[in-house]
């Protein structure tokens, strides 16, 4: 299998990108609902430790195996437990320091387009749709764990060997990971909202104990 070469976006698509990526994130800030946080030192301090823990993360990718840009997402997780807002600022600061390292995926602008905020609008979509099935602790965990977590992250790779191959490049490397890729991410977030549902269900913005574990009477 040919390993790709980086592909450089031209001037005007790396501009496009960036704005686009600027856009996003302002529409996340803008209307941020920072009050969920003021005062309140342990959902800051879970904020500040998701977003060190991710960029370490990061490094732990296909780059040195096939010479892509594949790494773990994080961003179902950040959606599930702290919102869609508050998750692409998280994600947008993971960009940042990878970019400053070097190592993102044609730039800033594009890899949080394709890493960070395409992962997060599939996992609210996701949500939407689980929302429509009883509200039980299982549904929400391989629904909106594992299931979205599959569906993000094989969006995610699909855009960038889309993008690769619109370049010129070669996008097979791209597919070749999707599916393990897909799987590990989905197992991983699955098994992270398990836990964090189980013994910490109030750091987790989009589970609610009343909804999830009211008793039932038969």
């Amino acid at each position: 299998m040919k390993i790709p070469t980086p592909l450089p976006l031209s001037p005007e698509l790396q501009w496009l990108s960036t704005g686009l990526a600027v856009l996003v994130l302002l529409w996340a800030v803008v209307r941020l609902p920072w009050y969920k946080v003021q005062g309140d030192s342990e959902a800051q301090r879970i904020f500040a430790i998701f977003i060190a823990v991710m960029i370490l993360m990061r490094g732990l990718g296909t780059q040195a195996v096939l010479g892509v840009n594949l790494h773990f997402l994080g961003a179902s997780i950040a959606t599930l437990m702290f919102g869609a807002r508050f998750a692409l600022l998280a994600l947008a600061c993971v960009s940042a320091a990878w970019a400053v390292l070097g190592r993102v995926w044609l730039g800033w602008g594009a890899d949080f387009l394709v890493n960070d905020a395409l992962p997060v609008a599939v996992t609210v979509g996701m949500g939407l749709l689980v929302r429509k099935l009883p509200a039980h602790i299982l549904i929400y965990v391989l629904g909106n764990g594992f299931f979205a977590a599959i569906m993000a992250m094989s969006v995610s790779i699909f855009a960038k060997a889309l993008g690769t191959h619109l370049l010129g490049g070669n996008a097979m490397p791209y597919l070749a990971a999707a599916i393990p890729l897909s799987f590990a991410e989905g197992f991983f977030t699955g098994g992270v909202m398990a836990l964090v549902v189980t013994y910490r269900p109030q750091w987790c913005a989009t589970f609610d104990d009343e909804v999830y574990l009211a008793r039932r009477e038969d």
